[in-house]
């Protein structure tokens, strides 16, 4: 089979690769369907979050058949259609045992698409408790979005809203500000959205919950939402990981920032103000607390639009443009602008539906 492989910054390819098989009576091989392009990817192909190991399949976005069941399997039979949680936990590890499985001490050669061989490929190896049975009328497509909205929902968990009419915001409309606006509208909360690239504003303008505004700049935001430049907001999701001072300044006392964006970037926070206004100042990643099994409800449900948010997909022949539509540019080994208007791109490695 064919596999999109990761061996250093820049350096991805298409290989040919050895057919999975089942090894642990728990194994599943799932033939995959689509892949979703995540900022994870592109951090790792770039350079710019140097987490994977050299050799493995990238991709971790992704929905299949299954083909193959290991002896042990019973919720599964072959040709059922599945999406796959990525993230493995062991269950018995000191962080495991303490309620954070998305920082399991075994993550180290588990991480699909980081150090254990994604979705990118023809074929995943899955564990039985980590996949879904899709219902029908949910599309191979749709179903690839439930876990970066399962992150959406880890993220705005620890948020503990308790109440709606708060000033929140979203800084960034890319794949996962997307997501976050939606899923803080389906908790009661109307957010305002900050986006800078015009591609990524031109898709987001027709795709916002009702009465969500869109502005390309955080002071117009706050002079049109509020009447000052210096009003302050309750809450903000910054995907972006570049406006931490800028918010943190904007906070109400009791406010909350929650960062979701893998940056190497430092910020210099005033520790007074922490205490005296009751800040918070939060990171989120991953699944955690039945997250994926909600976020593919509400898939199921029509809760969350997905579909809206897939903008592009390509044959996993065509991987390189795909990337260089969302401005990872392969062939060139660099950056570039976006040059069409974009959010969720999907690769597709086969026809399954």
């Amino acid at each position: 089979m064919l596999a999109l492989k990761y061996h250093q910054a820049w350096d991805v390819e298409i290989q040919q690769v050895e057919a999975l098989s089942c090894i642990e009576p728990d194994d599943v091989v799932v033939d995959i369907a689509v892949c979703g392009i995540c900022g994870t990817d592109v951090g790792i192909i770039t350079g710019a979050y140097p987490v994977a190991i050299s050799g493995t399949t990238l991709g971790h976005e992704t929905t299949g058949v299954v083909s193959q069941i290991g002896s042990g399997v019973t919720q599964f039979q072959v040709g059922d259609r599945v999406v796959v949680n990525p993230t493995y936990f062991c269950g018995h590890c000191r962080m495991c045992q303490t309620g954070s499985p998305n920082h399991c001490e075994k993550k180290l050669g588990t991480e699909a698409g980081v150090s254990y061989d994604g979705a990118f490929a023809g074929q995943y190896l899955a564990k039985e408790n980590l996949l879904i049975k899709l219902d029908d009328h949910v599309s191979m497509e749709e179903a690839s979005l439930t876990e970066p909205l399962s992150c959406t929902i880890t993220g705005v968990d620890k948020l503990g809203i308790t109440h709606t009419n708060i000033r929140a915001a979203v800084a960034g409309a890319g794949p996962m500000g997307m997501l976050y606006i939606w899923a803080l509208y389906e908790r009661g909360v109307t957010a305002f959205m900050v986006e800078k690239n015009e591609n990524r504003i031109q898709f987001a303008r027709n795709n916002l919950p009702p009465e969500c505004q869109l502005y390309s700049d955080f002071n117009e935001a706050l002079m049109q939402e509020y009447g000052d430049t210096s009003a302050l907001i309750d809450l903000c999701v910054d995907t972006t990981g570049q406006l931490t001072e800028y918010i943190f300044d904007h906070l109400a006392p009791g406010g909350k920032l929650l960062n979701v964006a893998l940056k190497d970037k430092h910020a210099n926070l005033d520790i007074m103000k922490i205490a005296d206004k009751s800040l918070s100042v939060i990171g989120s990643i991953d699944s955690l607390n039945n997250s994926f099994e909600r976020a593919y409800a509400m898939i199921r449900d029509g809760v969350i639009p997905v579909k809206r948010f897939i903008s592009q997909i390509f044959d996993f022949k065509d991987y390189q443009q795909a990337f260089l539509t969302v401005g990872c540019d392969i062939a060139s080994k660099t950056q570039v602008p976006l040059s069409a208007p974009n959010c969720k791109v999907l690769i597709r490695i086969s026809d399954l539906k």
